[in-house]
């Protein structure tokens, strides 16, 4: 360990390298103001998607915060939230430090192009039912899958493995992995399970797909759980062979009388006993008011938002949805994020005019108070503020009050990006984005929005969350061209501007280095040129 005298700049060692660090600054600042890039994205602790190893130098209170045990008494730490007063040296972190084997114990057919897979980890696993696992094969390829046991129920980690047309991962765990062989696990991630914050809460589980893996663990877990409120499962598939679990989950409802098992088909009929209809459209049918009812939704994206807006709209609260979207890798593109749960890009939406509400707000006065007062409270919250450093409070409220004015009106007046591109290097997770709408649905209210109007608000809001709640940063996308993520560009400056380290003022003609993804500018002495 070295020890520096008070008031000289820690040295940081990375890769054969020295930097400095100024006092109070972060491993992740020092070495984007040096022009060194560092992978990143929330930039408070959150993500962990910068996640390193220290191998020499303490560790300042802070640097591990959220870390598993595990990993911290291997020294790992998140650069952006780790501000040395000693002098450190770190490493990437190691492969076999995030992904652990697990053998194939058992593989079984469900349904047609549907398989269950039973793992047994070589590490104890603490999961919850309705995580999810990543699953490396050998070449690198990864996808995410739900876990569909119970802990202290099942031995094994099981999921559920629907075959993809030209699928890269599904169609080698189906056809090539053999049981007694081994494959690379991570993990578990996710929100969507049972959270068991009252046994007489009711409970409303919708599944597609391979959707019914996380929801029926969850129903299982609660019922183990004593679970007392009514809990529906409601598991839809386009035609009968998709359906599957069909008798052993008639059996769990006829042994739980609080489970009720409801399988549809939407696009042939019906056999006895099986509903005719799309599985969404039926449970909301049915369960017209959701308020103090707990949601799960899982499987196709489409049904999910769907589904969350129904969910709203009939009282249920942010909060207790929870959800699990399958958004599956494009098979027809090589430079898309693989993995079933990375969120593809949902595309330019085109908003009818909604003069109504332009009216309710007043022609812009009343959605000008709400978005200062949305973004006052921002800028002031230890979860949100951390998206928004190097941008000023009142840039925002003007660029979203353009764009929702647009909407609005049908009026053009925002030339910014569209949702997917602005937030294309953010991490979010689904339950910051929960966050941030419930804060924006209470200065709705403060301003005097009356609810109908809000409703209409937060479904707008709700139609982009697939562009915004992502597991990794996703290229920004120009004229049709996907940009780098990460990394720096050089260029020379057509006007004047200040150095964002230093604060130097810089002249046009002057040749700077700027970061592709935060467009912070940096001089030559500050970006190690």
């Amino acid at each position: 360990m070295w020890i520096r005298e008070f008031g000289d700049m820690p040295e940081i060692k990375h890769q054969g390298k020295t930097y400095n660090c100024r006092q109070g600054e972060s491993v992740l600042d020092a070495f984007l103001r040096q022009g060194v890039n560092l992978p990143f994205s929330c930039r408070s602790g959150v993500c962990q998607v910068c996640l390193q190893r220290a191998t020499a130098g303490e560790l300042p209170e802070g640097a591990q915060k959220g870390l598993k045990d595990s990993l911290a008494a291997k020294n790992y730490f998140l650069p952006c939230v780790c501000r040395p007063e000693q002098d450190l040296e770190f490493v990437p972190p190691a492969e076999e430090d995030l992904y652990f084997s697990a053998l194939v114990a058992e593989k079984e057919p469900l349904a047609k192009d549907v398989y269950r897979i039973r793992l047994e980890p070589a590490l104890q696993v603490n999961y919850r039912s309705g995580q999810f696992i990543n699953l490396r094969r050998p070449d690198g390829i990864s996808r995410s899958y739900s876990l569909a046991s119970v802990p202290g129920e099942d031995y094994y980690l099981e999921l559920h493995i629907k075959r993809m047309q030209n699928g890269a991962m599904s169609n080698w765990l189906i056809d090539e992995l053999e049981v007694g062989s081994e494959v690379e696990i991570q993990g578990p991630n996710g929100n969507c399970f049972y959270a068991a914050r009252g046994p007489e809460q009711n409970m409303l589980l919708i599944a597609t797909g391979t959707g019914l893996a996380p929801l029926a663990g969850v129903a299982r877990t609660a019922l183990a759980a004593g679970h007392t409120g009514h809990i529906y499962l409601y598991h839809g598939s386009s035609r009968q062979d998709g359906l599957y679990l069909v008798d052993e989950l008639r059996a769990l409802a006829d042994k739980a009388p609080n489970f009720h098992y409801v399988p549809c088909v939407s696009r042939e009929p019906a056999a006895r006993g099986i509903q005719q209809c799309r599985a969404h459209a039926l449970a909301f049918a049915i369960h017209g008011s959701l308020a103090g009812w707990h949601v799960h939704l899982a499987g196709n994206p489409g049904m999910v938002e769907a589904a969350r807006l129904l969910a709203l709209q009939a009282g249920a609260a942010a909060d207790d949805i929870l959800a699990d979207p399958f958004v599956l890798k494009d098979l027809r593109a090589v430079s898309r994020p693989t993995g079933s749960q990375a969120d593809a890009p949902s595309g330019r939406r085109e908003f009818a005019p909604d003069p109504e509400m332009w009216a309710a707000l007043k022609e812009g006065e009343v959605m000008n108070a709400i978005l200062t007062d949305f973004y006052t409270r921002v800028f002031e919250d230890p979860v949100l503020s951390p998206y928004f450093v190097g941008v000023t409070r009142q840039r925002l409220i003007e660029k979203v009050y353009s764009f929702m004015r647009q909407i609005f009106t049908g009026e053009k007046m925002y030339f910014g990006d569209r949702p997917r591109n602005a937030h294309h290097w953010m991490v979010i997770p689904d339950e910051v984005f929960d966050y941030r709408e419930t804060l924006m649905v209470e200065c709705m209210r403060r301003q005097g929005l009356a609810e109908p109007y809000i409703q209409r608000w937060r479904a707008i809001e709700e139609s982009f969350r697939g562009d915004i709640v992502k597991t990794r940063p996703v290229p920004r996308v120009v004229d049709g061209i996907e940009l780098p993520v990460d990394g720096f560009g050089e260029t020379v400056l057509d006007v004047g501007a200040l150095c964002d380290s230093c604060e130097r003022v810089l002249e046009a003609g002057e040749h700077v280095r700027y970061h592709l993804r935060l467009g912070h500018i940096y001089c030559r002495n500050c970006n190690g040129v």
